[in-house]
């Protein structure tokens, strides 16, 4: 997200604001904000952070062709001024933000919140969501409140390599007896060209991670540098006759990609093309008042104030957004959606004259306000880090502790046999701040391999030696079962080992992932996998499915016949005299019908948990897996269904004081060890 409002006023007192680009910024704003608060009526409105990056590209790079950077005073003059203009505002709302959620969000938004904001605060979020996008400890997480500076993020980055670009460019213009200008100007268009490759590459291998890393953006600011640059080695002017025009086909460019896009476009790639040429038609036309010129509504002094203020309202409106539904006990309504906004432009209206401009207006030494930036940056992000890590190792010990507890009749699900006879209410062993980091331990170990599924991770687990060899394999709820086969294999002195993946079933059929790179990734992991199982001499395999995935290629009447036919061949192909086969049936699916994970729904409702619940016939998942293995009928495939073991009539989101599930979809690691005599008669018996 762009910060721009004064870098042409800092560069010379002479120096005038653009108002053309004023109205821009409030455009850009605008878009994203309505995106966030009011989703469906601007799917696209996302576009506006790109619209932002060519602002900035522009505008800084207009500031260092006037003053370039010849020493390393420069630079440092430079970057105090960037971080006297922006860091304050940030650092005012990310404090603000730690407390709110303390505050007003539930336990279990504690500790992400904390380590965002240490990324957040070190300027490195885009890098740290691009991480969590690929790793599936992050997939089903709620976003934070400060996951909005993954755009500042880039701008920061982008600020303090482009003084260095222009740096070069001033060294190599030296050498070569031409002007600054023209050397940049070659320098920037390499860069746009190869980042802009690299965009389109990794949006369609890559998608998840694409959207926030530093690379794949670079181009969009890169775009409105080359515009700075062009007008600076060209005597070259668009037509007046053509001004007018050429600014509301910008605009047009803008508000369609902000209309007809959405969350499914690949983004940024090729998409990203036409907000980004709409921004910059819009600047290169540089229109002036006149008939018909978009200018008699942009120069309207509301537009110029939102301009204004767009900085602190990019700030202040994301934490908000997140944290209402805290406050209003559910999804906000409409007058809810009125408030979040109107609180959002009087805080901007706030911060800015009293903490941007203030800030900004601070003439102190350039290396002073440089050291004490890097280290209250560097401050903040540790302490936030370390606490963030200090909250999670108490919780570790809590869970470490909670393993007593087990032995208990009442606890986890031994609660559901018939003929026991427990408390109503059985205390809680864990709290759901504790049980939201209650993963089995494949997700500590690094077991799980990943989209683009290059590699075959595996774990091992038991006694290595051991005479009986035991593979878990399968996507993340074979995971769920890891917790069992532990207690299993170290009971009886069992190998075990795992093959498992975030998403990807163990099937023949191709499925529908968000790049064709990822769907075959998954099928070859699949073979390998195979491959693996079939010449490992293992006693049995144990397998089970998340399974609402689709086949590539599929239509509605074909996909329930490729599914189940892919699971049936898979199955087949690794079931053999010696080696047996065990497939156990999906768990129920708390995802169905709640909106949020179950640890957040209990941490909001600790006075009423069955608000957390869920009817078993919602929550149970149709298993073509399960199905497949049941009608194959083949003597070495076993199946086993421990629905029973997990929910009544109701599917609880506690059983016996143990939450069953740390998201929406998996089961707590405390949770499957109560399963672990209700899996052991069936798993013993089939390696004996």
């Amino acid at each position: 997200m762009t910060q721009d409002v004064q870098a042409a006023v800092e560069a010379r007192p002479t120096t005038t604001v653009r108002k053309d680009i004023q109205a821009l910024r409030a455009l850009a704003v605008g878009a994203v904000v309505i995106y966030h608060v009011w989703p469906g009526a601007l799917p696209g409105g996302f576009v506006g952070v790109d619209v932002f990056f060519v602002i900035s590209g522009f505008l800084i790079t207009s500031h260092l062709l006037r003053r370039p950077p010849r020493s390393a005073s420069d630079l440092a003059t430079f970057w105090a001024r960037r971080v006297r203009r922006l860091l304050p505002a940030s650092y005012v709302v990310l404090a603000a933000t730690v407390l709110a959620t303390v505050i007003l969000a539930p336990a279990t938004a504690l500790v992400p919140t904390l380590r965002e904001v240490g990324a957040a605060a070190l300027y490195i979020e885009n890098w740290s969501l691009a991480a969590q996008s690929v790793d599936y400890l992050g997939a089903e997480s709620a976003a934070t409140p400060v996951q909005h500076f993954w755009s500042l993020s880039v701008e920061e980055q982008f600020y303090l390599l482009w003084p260095l670009v222009l740096l070069f460019a001033a060294w190599v213009a030296t050498k070569r007896r031409t002007t600054l200008a023209s050397t940049a100007h070659v320098a920037i268009l390499a860069l746009v060209g190869a980042s802009f490759v690299w965009s389109v590459v990794a949006t369609a291998t890559s998608p998840a991670s694409a959207y926030f890393i530093t690379p794949t953006r670079i181009w969009e600011l890169g775009a409105g540098a080359a515009l700075a640059t062009l007008a600076a080695t060209s005597a070259w002017r668009l037509h007046p006759a053509l001004r007018v025009p050429t600014a509301w086909t910008g605009i047009a460019l803008i508000v369609g990609s902000a209309v007809l896009m959405s969350g499914s476009t690949p983004f940024p790639g090729w998409a990203a093309s036409v907000p980004v040429v709409g921004a910059a038609l819009v600047i290169l036309a540089d229109v002036t008042r006149g008939r018909g010129s978009p200018r008699l509504v942009g120069d309207l002094r509301p537009v110029q104030w939102v301009g204004d203020i767009s900085y602190s309202l990019y700030l202040w409106h994301w934490p908000i957004v997140v944290l209402a539904p805290f406050v209003v006990a559910g999804n906000p309504d409409l007058l809810d959606r009125i408030a979040i906004l109107t609180l959002s432009v009087a805080l901007a209206a706030v911060t800015k004259p009293h903490v941007e401009d203030r800030f900004r207006r601070h003439r102190g030494r350039a290396p002073t306000t440089l050291l004490v930036t890097v280290g209250v940056s560097l401050a903040v992000g540790v302490a936030c880090f370390f606490a963030a890590s200090t909250l999670q190792d108490r919780s570790d010990a809590r869970l470490n502790a909670a393993e007593e507890s087990l032995d208990n009749p009442c606890v986890g699900a031994a609660a559901l046999d018939r003929g026991v006879e427990c408390p109503a209410d059985v205390p809680l062993i864990l709290s759901p701040a504790d049980a939201a980091a209650d993963k089995p331990s494949a997700y500590e170990d690094d077991c799980w391999e990943s989209p683009p599924f290059e590699e075959t991770t595996k774990c091992a687990y038991g006694d290595k030696d051991g005479d009986v060899r035991v593979a878990l394999i399968g996507n993340s709820h074979a995971g769920g079962l890891l917790p069992s086969l532990q207690e299993l294999a170290k009971k009886n002195a069992w190998s075990l080992t795992t093959y498992v993946a975030s998403q990807c079933p163990t099937s023949d059929a191709l499925w529908e992932f968000e790049s064709a790179e990822d769907a075959q990734g998954c099928l070859d992991w699949g073979e390998r996998v195979r491959d693996a199982v079939t010449s490992g001499d293992f006693d049995l395999v144990v397998t089970a499915q998340l399974t609402p995935f689709r086949a590539a290629g599929s239509t509605d009447e074909t996909n329930d016949g490729l599914v189940h036919q892919g699971y049936a061949s898979y199955l087949e192909s690794i079931a053999s005299e010696t080696t047996d086969v065990l497939v156990v049936r999906d768990t129920p699916y708390p995802k169905h019908t709640l909106e949020t994970s179950v640890p957040e729904c209990l941490s909001i409702n600790e006075t009423a948990p069955e608000n957390c619940s869920g009817a078993a016939s919602a929550w149970l998942p149709s298993d073509p897996l399960y199905t497949a293995a049941q009608e194959l009928n083949e003597p070495s495939i076993s199946t086993l269904d421990l629905t029973d073991h997990i929910c009544g009539d109701v599917c609880q989101p506690t059983v016996g004081g143990v939450i069953v599930y740390f998201d929406a979809s998996h089961l707590t690691a405390t949770y499957s060890r109560t399963l672990t005599p209700y899996l052991e008669p069936t798993v013993t018996g089939l390696v004996e």
